[in-house]
């Protein structure tokens, strides 16, 4: 005997989404056009069709028809801008997610499939602006872990409540160490901010794997605008802390200041059984720096200074 089966289950009352603003409609209108036009669609045609017109008729034309060229113009160009903004919003965010994607996968070749290497020694140079502004040069050696390494990472953050809006301005170069004349040519790189936060991750991708024993040299060029900005206002002291997930035979941090600063310094994460000199005075250049060589440093500790303005 057939059975049949009855759908019981209780359906609210049909509630209809808000309807959206017509300047909510319009610009997802607008994001959508973006999205699957081509580069130069009807609509940017349209547009400079309509300015070229109204230039047209404003250089020939007189009275009325002089002042309808004017208006062709300037909805022309009001309609082209708001394209271009439109275009390069979408293409902004588009490019954040590849990059997420990317840095998630990569996450998941290191975690999962041996993608692994050790620091072998580490040179990182913070030069301190007097607003506050830090160009990093960091110059560093891995040894690969694995059979074939294809790429390699590190990360490194603002230690303040950091404006996301300075993020565009981070410029990252990355170099092979240039050697007796060998050497300095780039690598490709892909940045990323971790879980939409100040910590950003530098994935240097090597240019041929590299096989298991090898060493691979990398120098790498970082300006981030305002990292240091509370540090240099005298708000607050700043921190300058590295860690690494293999111990290290060698590190160290080398600190420049603005001309006519005074710091006071302190050692974070070391203790007197450790390996390292800590040094602060002024360089060649009659600007204040501090200087941190470390030896034998075991993985996972966070090891720095503390920096305050006297």
């Amino acid at each position: 005997m057939a059975v049949v089966r009855t759908d019981l289950a209780v359906r609210g009352p049909v509630r209809r989404g808000r309807r959206k603003p017509p300047i909510s409609a319009l610009r997802q209108r607008l994001r959508d056009y973006v999205v699957y036009s081509a580069v130069l669609g009807p609509a940017e045609m349209l547009s400079v069709l309509l300015g070229m017109g109204g230039a047209a008729v404003v250089a020939v034309g007189a009275g009325h028809y002089r002042t309808a060229g004017f208006a062709l113009l300037g909805l022309g160009v009001t309609a082209l801008v708001a394209l271009l903004w439109v275009n390069r919003v979408e293409w902004r965010r588009r490019d954040e997610s590849e990059r997420q994607l990317l840095l998630r996968y990569c996450d998941i070749l290191e975690n999962r499939h041996g993608q692994s290497w050790a620091v072998k020694n580490w040179l990182q140079e913070v030069d301190i602006e007097a607003n506050g502004d830090v160009r990093q040069r960091i110059s560093f050696t891995v040894v690969v872990l694995c059979d074939l390494l294809h790429f390699c990472s590190f990360a490194d953050r603002a230690c303040w409540d950091w404006p996301d809006r300075y993020k565009r301005r981070v410029k990252v170069k990355v170099r092979s160490v240039e050697v007796g004349g060998e050497g300095g040519t780039r690598f490709g790189f892909t940045t990323a901010w971790i879980d939409n936060t100040n910590r950003l991750k530098v994935m240097m991708h090597l240019n041929e794997p590299a096989p298991r024993g090898s060493e691979v040299n990398f120098l790498v060029e970082v300006f981030w605008p305002a990292k240091c900005a509370p540090l240099m206002r005298g708000y607050e002291a700043d921190e300058f802390l590295v860690s690494f997930s293999e111990t290290i035979e060698y590190a160290r941090y080398v600190i420049t200041y603005p001309p006519g600063f005074s710091v006071r310094v302190d050692k974070l994460g070391l203790t007197g059984r450790d390996d390292c000199s800590l040094n602060h005075g002024v360089n060649a250049s009659g600007r204040p720096e501090t200087d941190l060589v470390m030896r034998d440093i075991g993985a996972y500790r966070k090891v720095g200074v503390r920096v305050d303005l006297a």
